[in-house]
Order: structure tokens, then C-alpha cells, then sequence
């Protein structure tokens, strides 16, 4: 038995033959609750809430992801930050889904005022799993909070996957987000931002890696209500082979947010000519003293750049794979704790490696 989603819905509506203003997902009807392995300081509440507590915060997946999350009943695990305290460690959340997983999972984050927290989730599998997991992730950032949250996706050659996260932000407030989707079979990523309080922000840095016949979807929502908000959404990706890769990115200057500057830039490499790309940036403006700004850099490695470094002794797949690994190095570069660093690059050596022995 299985239900119909239709996720990674597009805020403003293009034209329908594009297919690109939302995806038909097909999920199982029937879940249970993952189970995953948290690590915190003492510092950092946990407990378990219902999903009304964190209902009225919107996913970037869309309605239909927000229900079924709802409806499958599992409890929301409510990780919370005192008043002006500033967590150093972070907190860890990992998934590791076994072969057959059926399983779904909300996490709510709630930065209280003048307190800082960093938060790492690691959803994985092993190479060969077949399955399915779905997580939600909301955010609540209260005046002043500060907010990381890394996200690490390396689930199986077999396996559906769906992720969405939520945010509102306070006065001052600032959100940052580093998403690096590194496999599966089928992934969707949503994610949605609203930026409610003056003066508040939200960093987005995205690496993918999408190779074999992988197929991503993602979209991406910035929306400034409050006065002076800002965005920036930057994206580093790699597609091989026959891999699909959409991305949708929205930024949304609301009436009423004067002085609000959003940024979109994607850089993506295309490592063969069997490859899909499709990238559809969106910019909707409501207020006139704002600012917002969108661009790509879409294609393969220009040829005088290429004749220069094999003329220094390397070769055409060398230089090509010094390329892919220094665009998803350089978000990997931002995650601020080292063991988590190490464990990604280990897991792109490991895929390096894999990817010659294939040859």
C-alpha cells in the first residue's frame, strides 16, 4: 500500500510542459518511527512533543509532506537551548537505517533568545540497502539566537529518501544551514526559511554529488518578511554519468521588508554529456527598497583551463576529479567540527577509489 506526495512544490507556478513546479513521490502508507542515536551536551534539553507543537512552522517539501509527517504519529524529539548560553559542543543526531527501513522522523530545534547551538545530523545507510526514511526538521530561532545545522546524506544505491526543514527566525536572528547530499538512489530535499524578525538571516551552503543514475530534487525557500533581512544561498554541485539533479531555489521579498537583500548563486559541474541538469531560480518581489540577485555557472571545465593543467603533467580524468572534489570540498570546508570533516572526506576517497576500480 503506498500513498501519493506531490513535494518540492514551486512558491510561484511556471509553465506546466517545464514539469518543474512540483514532483509525485510515491511513499509507503505504513511507517514506523526511526530510532536514532543522539549525543548532547547536558546543556541541550531533549524530550518528546507532539507535532502541533511545531505544526504552525511550514516545511520546504509542502503541504503534503507536512501531513504525512503529521499523520504517521510519530513524536517529535525537541532538542532546546537555554536562555543566552552559548553550546560549544555540538549536538549529534545519526541515522543509521538498516537494509528493508521503513521509517519517518521530526526533530524540533528550539534556540532560545541570545543562545547559540550547533546541531549535526548524518542520515546513512550501507552502499547496497533498499528502502525508504523521511525526516523533518524544524527550527526556531528566537531574538538573537544563532542556529548550524549540518546535514549529511550518504543513504544506499537502493534507497528513497526525503528530507525538509523548517525555520522562523527572531529579531537578529541567524540561521545557517550546510547540506551535503553525497548519494541514493531517489533523494528530495526541501527546505523553507521564513525570516520573520528584523535584522535576521539565514547562510545556505549546499554541496551534491550525484552520479550512476541518481536522481535529486531540491528546493530551496527564502522568505523576507522583516525589515533588513537577509539571504544567501550558495550551492557547489558535481552530476556524472547519468545522474538527474533539479534545483529550485526561491527568494521571496515580501511587502513590507524594506531593505531586505537576497543572494542565489549555483556552481555546477557536469562531468559527462549523459548528465540532466535542471536549475530554476526564482526571485518575487513584493516592496521596492530591496535588493535580490540570482546567478549559475552551469557547464564543463573551460578548455584553456584544462589544456594548461594537462600540459603541467595531468591527465583529462585528473584534473576533471581535482575539479569535482575542490566544489564539494570547499562546503565540506565550512563544517566547523574536524571529526565530522574527516568522516566526509573519507566517505569521497572511498567513492574516488570505487569509481577507478569500476574502470
Amino acid at each position: 500500500m503506498e500513498k501519493n506526495l506531490s513535494v518540492n512544490v514551486l512558491p510561484s507556478p511556471t509553465f506546466r510542459w517545464l514539469k518543474m513546479n512540483s514532483v509525485n513521490v510515491k511513499v509507503p502508507a505504513k511507517t514506523k518511527e526511526a530510532n536514532p542515536m543522539v549525543t548532547r551536551p547536558r546543556s541541550v534539553a531533549a524530550s518528546a512533543v507532539s507535532y502541533s507543537e511545531i505544526s504552525e512552522i511550514p516545511g520546504g517539501m509542502g503541504y503534503d509532506m507536512d501531513t504525512f509527517i503529521r499523520d504517521s504519529g510519530v513524536d517529535v524529539l525537541k532538542l532546546s537551548s537555554k536562555e543566552g548560553e552559548h553550546v560549544a559542543m555540538p549536538v549529534s543526531i545519526d541515522y543509521d537505517f538498516s537494509e528493508g527501513a521503513n521509517e519517518i522522523s521530526a526533530v524540533e530545534i528550539d534556540a532560545a533568545d541570545d543562545s547559540e547551538l550547533t546541531v549535526i545530523m548524518d542520515f546513512r545507510t550501507a552502499k547496497s540497502a533498499k528502502g525508504f526514511a523521511a525526516v523533518q526538521t524544524n527550527v526556531r530561532l528566537g531574538k538573537n539566537a544563532k542556529v548550524l545545522l549540518v546535514q549529511i546524506q550518504r543513504v544506499g544505491d537502493h534507497f528513497l529518501f526525503l528530507n525538509d526543514i523548517g525555520s522562523v527566525t527572531g529579531d537578529s536572528a541567524r540561521f545557517e544551514q550546510i547540506e551535503l547530499m553525497l548519494s541514493g538512489e531517489k533523494a528530495y530535499q526541501g527546505s523553507r526559511t521564513d525570516l520573520v524578525g528584523a535584522k535576521s538571516s539565514l547562510k545556505t551552503d549546499i554541496g551534491y554529488l550525484v552520479k550512476g543514475a541518481e536522481h535529486l530534487d531540491m528546493n530551496y525557500i527564502a522568505n523576507h518578511i522583516g525589515k533588513k533581512t537577509e539571504c544567501a544561498i550558495d550551492v557547489h554541485g558535481v552530476l556524472r554519468d547519468q545522474a538527474f539533479k533539479l534545483f529550485r531555489g526561491t527568494i521571496d521579498l515580501r511587502r513590507g521588508a524594506q531593505g531586505a537583500v537576497g543572494n542565489e548563486m549555483e556552481d555546477v559541474l557536469l562531468m559527462s554529456d549523459d548528465t540532466v541538469n535542471q536549475t530554476i531560480p526564482v526571485i518575487l518581489c513584493d516592496e521596492e527598497d530591496v535588493e535580490g540577485n540570482h546567478g549559475a555557472t552551469i557547464g564543463r571545465i573551460d578548455e584553456s583551463l584544462l589544456f594548461y593543467l594537462e600540459s603541467r603533467g595531468l591527465t583529462k580524468d585528473q584534473v576533471y576529479e581535482m575539479m569535482a572534489s575542490a566544489r564539494i570540498d570547499s562546503v565540506v570546508n565550512k563544517i566547523p567540527d574536524k571529526s565530522t570533516r574527516d568522516k566526509i572526506f573519507l566517505h569521497l576517497k572511498d567513492h574516488i577509489d570505487e569509481t577507478y576500480s569500476a574502470e
